[in-house]
């Protein structure tokens, strides 16, 4: 008897710690020990109380495993505005974790009216194509589509600053001139019809209480910066 109980105990303890899954990349998740986005999972698993296990994952990986409700949540994804959640199949967060500024990258010899971009030859990162609402060409690799603006070879090149500012600097791309295009709202991802639910209430709640005590802003403030031009 005392055997099973304690078996039904270590069941519902495992029952009870969250999953999440979490995208590698530089800054942001690179192990799981190291990233602002694994320093953030483990504050709301201090402030709510909640053993979250975290696995850091490809981000296509990490997305699926979210779809496929092998985790309770995924981060982070960029909202795409053109998107209607409806015929998503997963859900946003109710919280906003931070905030990424896409800017518009273009030759300072080549001024192009930022309120005609359809017009022009536009590239951006492959996997955000889908974010916009004219053609935009998809591009392979930051570090060439910069190039090409620098050349004047392409009209401009969209993406996010924090990723893009570092390679115009040390490559020294003087020809290269910025302006912002559009701060995207970044979100935590739940299994599809959660939104609202206990793991979203738990996140809210314990993002809430990081916001109050001033924890939140020293973990997530180093990416969720202000645009500079």
């Amino acid at each position: 008897m005392l055997t099973l109980l304690m078996m039904l105990c270590f069941c519902v303890a495992a029952q009870a710690q969250l999953k999440a899954s979490l995208a590698q990349m530089p800054m942001y998740a690179e192990s799981l020990e190291k990233g602002v986005l694994v320093d953030m999972v483990k504050a709301i698993s201090e402030a709510s109380g909640k053993k979250i296990e975290i696995q850091v994952v490809p981000f296509k990986r990490s997305m699926d495993n979210v779809i496929n409700r092998k985790v309770d949540f995924h981060a982070p994804l960029i909202v795409n505005p053109q998107n209607d959640e409806k015929t998503l199949n997963y859900d946003h967060s109710t919280e906003i974790i931070f905030h990424v500024n896409f800017c518009l990258y273009t030759n300072n010899a080549k001024p192009i009216d930022i309120k005609k971009l359809k017009e022009y030859k536009i590239e951006t990162d492959a996997a955000h194509v889908p974010y916009f609402d004219f053609p935009i060409i998809s591009s392979p690799d930051l570090e060439s589509s910069l190039k090409k603006v620098n050349a004047g070879r392409i009209d401009g090149f969209i993406f996010a600053d924090q990723a893009s500012d570092p390679i115009i600097a040390n490559l020294k791309l003087t020809h290269v001139k910025k302006a912002l295009y559009h701060v995207f709202d970044v979100r935590i991802i739940l299994p599809k019809g959660e939104k609202g639910g206990a793991t979203d209430k738990l996140l809210s709640a314990a993002i809430g209480k990081l916001r109050k005590s001033g924890k939140w802003v020293e973990i997530m403030g180093i990416i969720d910066q202000p645009y500079k031009d």
